[in-house]
Parts: structure tokens; sequence; C-alpha cells
């Protein structure tokens, strides 16, 4: 965005923050919540951060820590190496992304992101810029090994958006309307619209609290989780044309590649939601999107039903995630990088199987 002015030159201080939203029950994530406060307000710079590939819960989290800065007088900006998925356009603040840092140094609060390498390259084009700034983790993966100076990280919540909600009674500041619908973009993405299994009695009052400062659910559901722009339909059916199953339709898989993206005008943010649509397939306990990044790298996304491990899948590949969600990229050719996952899947499943019977 160029020279667009950082967020929080202009904005207003905040209100009197409410009550009722439980903060992290975790020891280790209490601690690293008062650590995040306590930087925010010394803080002079903010670069929110985003995930390569973004999804609402990485874009909905990284606006609204810059409108938090803002309203604690701090100068803000939001990365995103990738820009913005379509679903997102409705966003405060979008028409000021970044593409990289350009504010100086300060506190570097990345989103959504179980390893620093997942924010792209900005982690080589901005390397000498992050070895300045003190670096943030706020996640919610399990995978996530706490690699931050600084780590909020809640493997219990159903979001990022969620870890960022229940923080704001700590920081004093009260969500309005722009923070409450960020927060509940990414909480509606991450959670598939509360149907995930991850979405808790604790997620639903969160929620409440967000629709109550003027977030509209009704609002979010459709536009993050129902309407697809026409050449996001056009490139989902060119995908699901090459469907296909393992054991009996208990694996659904299907492919992306670059030429289709090239014949539909998309990105590879236009492909997300895919998965988990094929995960409706009755009787289907393991979908994957397979990704052809280039002749030598893939991108795979794994997602399960329950008592079946994402992660495990996730792992023998360097990858990580949720136990129903995860994902990794190799630096591999598709086709054996695909024989190889759909072999773990299958002893994924039969480990499940096992484990179920004994």
């Amino acid at each position: 965005m160029g020279g667009d002015p950082a967020i929080g030159a202009e904005q207003a201080t905040g209100v009197d923050a409410p009550g009722g939203m439980p903060l992290l029950d975790t020891a280790t994530g209490r601690a690293g919540a008062h650590q995040l406060v306590a930087a925010l307000r010394g803080a002079r710079h903010v670069t929110a951060v985003c995930h390569e590939n973004p999804d609402a819960d990485t874009i909905g989290a990284a606006i609204a820590i810059a409108l938090i800065a803002a309203r604690l007088g701090v100068q803000a900006e939001v990365v995103s190496v990738d820009g913005i998925p379509q679903s997102c356009a409705f966003l405060p603040l979008v028409d000021r992304i970044r593409r990289r840092p350009e504010l100086e140094p300060g506190l570097a609060i990345v989103c959504d992101a179980a390893a620093l390498d997942r924010v792209g390259r900005i982690t080589t084009e901005a390397a000498d810029w992050l070895r300045r700034a003190t670096i943030v983790n706020i996640d919610h993966h399990v995978s996530n090994t706490g690699w931050g100076a600084i780590n909020v990280v809640d493997p219990d919540a159903a979001a990022t958006c969620q870890v960022i909600a229940e923080l704001l009674p700590l920081m004093d500041v009260a969500p309005d309307q722009e923070i409450a619908t960020a927060l509940l973009a990414g909480i509606v993405r991450d959670s598939q619209g509360f149907a995930d299994p991850a979405t808790s009695p604790r997620t639903l009052r969160v929620v409440a609290e967000l629709m109550e400062a003027g977030a509209s659910l009704a609002s979010v559901q459709r536009q993050i989780l129902h309407e697809l722009p026409y050449p996001t339909l056009a490139l989902w059916g060119l995908m699901l044309n090459g469907v296909s199953e393992r054991m009996g339709g208990q694996i659904v898989h299907a492919t992306l590649l670059p030429e289709m993206l090239e014949r539909t005008g998309t990105q590879q943010h236009d492909a997300d939601g895919v998965v988990e649509f094929m995960a409706r397939v009755r009787g289907a306990r393991i979908t994957l999107l397979f990704r052809e990044l280039g002749p030598t790298a893939t991108r795979v996304s794994v997602r399960t039903v329950d008592g079946v491990d994402a992660v495990a899948v996730a792992a023998e590949f360097g990858g990580g995630g949720h136990a129903r969600r995860s994902g990794f990229v190799v630096q591999r050719p598709l086709a054996p990088t695909r024989d190889a996952v759909l072999d773990a899947a299958e002893r994924a499943l039969d480990d499940a199987d096992a484990h179920a019977a004994g």
C-alpha cells in the first residue's frame, strides 16, 4: 500500500473494557498474554503479520491487532505477503494491507502461524527487519512449539481470533464494531460455522460478546462461508471434476494444478474451502487437497473426522496443525507426494480403527 499512513496515526483512543470474556485457561497462556499486553503498551510500532495463502482467521486476527494497537495509541500496519482473498474484502482496513513491512521494526505480531516460515517469503525478503523486531506468536495450532520471543498459544481455542478476543479485557480494550467483525470472521472461518469439533461453549460465549459489540453473524457467515465469486466456483468445478477416493470412499482427495488457476483467473486462496466441502461426502473420514506449487513443490491440506488424527498424517511430512485440520508443504513433485500421503492416510485409518477396537 506504499505511502498510505500507518494505522493509528489518526485513530481515537478506546473506551472502557467489558467483562465477561474468559482469559486463557493455561498458566503459560496467561504469562504470554501479560507479556504481550506490556509489550503493546510500550511499543512505538506494531506490524501484524498474516501467514501466506491467508484465510479469514489470520487476516481477521491481524486486522484486529492493528485496530487494538491504534486504540492504545500505537502506530500499526497489517502485512500479508499474498494479499487477501475476496471473501475478506468486506473487513476493515483491507485497502491498507501491505505486502511487506514498511514501519520501523518494533513488535512483529505473527497471527495464526504454527511456525515462522508460514508467513512466506517475508522471512527471506525482510530477514533483517525480522531480526531487529520482537516477534510475538499468537496462535491456536496444537503443533505450535512456542517459537516467538513472546508466545500466546491456546490449542483449545477454535481460532486465533478467539485467542485475541479473550485478550481484550486484559488490554482494557472494548471491541467496537470493526474489531468485533474482524474477530468474528476468523472464528466463523476456522470453526466452519461452529461445526468444527474445536467449537466449545467458550467459543460461543466469545461470539455472543462480539455480536453485542456490533458484529453481524448473518453477514459474516454469508460472506466468509457461503458466497463464492464465479471464478472461484469455476475453479472448484475443475478440482471436483477430478475428485478420487480410496478405501471405499473413506479417503477422498482432489488436486489443484497451476493451469486450473490460469484457466479461471484465480489464485491459491480461491481453493480454500474445497477440502471442507469434500468432507461432506458420506463415509469420508479423511479428505485431502493436493496443490502443485511448482515442478518440485506440493502443498497438502488434510481434514479428518473424530478419531482420526490429522496431525499424525501431516507430521510424517514435517507439517502440523490441529487434530482434525492440518497441512504441510514438501519440496517434492506432485505425483510421488500424492502417493506417499495417500499411503500415510491409509495407515492413519488403520491406526484409528485399531485404537477404537482396542
